[in-house]
């Protein structure tokens, strides 16, 4: 009697400490995406009282179900995996199971988390350069400087080839290329010049992310705005789906 009360003691414990876990990660990402859905249509409203209700309203909205996880806890760890493991297939993070990861996987993987990092990168330079604010100077220098080392990194992953044909060309056509677990990619057609065919090229791409600060650059736009044009552009991977990075 003594080992089954013992047992069914932790089993209890385990169920326990299994709902914690599950509750304080659906906590997290209800906020997360309470705040990224505020943050989206902040500017849209017009007085505090309507942000606060909007506030208020999307709060309710994200609510967790606490009930449904306290009925079986096991069972809401297992969803919330699989959305998890979903979740990181779908922006490129793991691969499918099933057969070795290609050359052409390898690379736009290693790509898509360098654009990840160069984003993250810029908004760390916005973030340190707001205290200079009241000094425009210093403001545009630091911007300036940060964005010298974002495009150094680009350049790390980029193939110069198509670099160029990003900046010599124009765009004809964007499709979608249907990939195996995840969302399709974008491709680009590019007229890539005189005496040379349309080139097909992945647009969430270091190559377009490159060649888009030079012609900035080159029209004389000043680096804050090309900061913030790089970053608006670095949150979205395709034209057609509009997908948040």
């Amino acid at each position: 009697m003594g080992l089954d009360r013992r047992q069914e003691d932790n089993e209890e414990l385990e169920l326990e400490l299994v709902r914690e876990v599950v509750l304080a990660r659906r906590r997290l990402d209800s906020i997360v995406l309470a705040a990224l859905t505020f943050g989206a249509e902040l500017l849209d409203h017009s007085s505090e009282c309507a942000t606060a209700m909007r506030a208020t309203q999307i709060l309710e909205e994200h609510a967790v179900d606490e009930h449904d996880v306290a009925r079986d806890p096991r069972g809401a760890l297992r969803e919330d995996m699989a959305r998890d493991r979903e979740r990181a297939q779908r922006i490129g993070m793991v691969r499918e199971p099933g057969g070795p990861e290609s050359e052409g996987d390898r690379r736009r993987r290693k790509q898509s988390a360098l654009l990840r990092e160069v984003r993250a990168d810029l908004l760390e330079v916005v973030r340190r350069c707001r205290s200079f604010s009241f000094d425009r100077v210093a403001f545009a220098d630091g911007i300036a400087e940060g964005l010298c080392a974002a495009t150094d990194k680009l350049v790390i992953g980029a193939d110069m080839e198509t670099y160029r044909a990003w900046q010599r060309g124009m765009v004809l056509k964007i499709s979608e290329e249907p990939m195996p677990g995840g969302p399709p990619r974008a491709m680009a057609t590019v007229d890539a010049g005189p005496g040379r065919g349309p080139l097909i090229v992945e647009w969430d791409s270091c190559e377009r992310r490159l060649a888009l600060v030079a012609r900035m650059a080159r029209a004389g736009v000043s680096p804050v705005v090309i900061c913030d044009r790089l970053l608006a552009d670095l949150s979205v991977s395709s034209p057609l789906r509009y997908s948040v990075r």
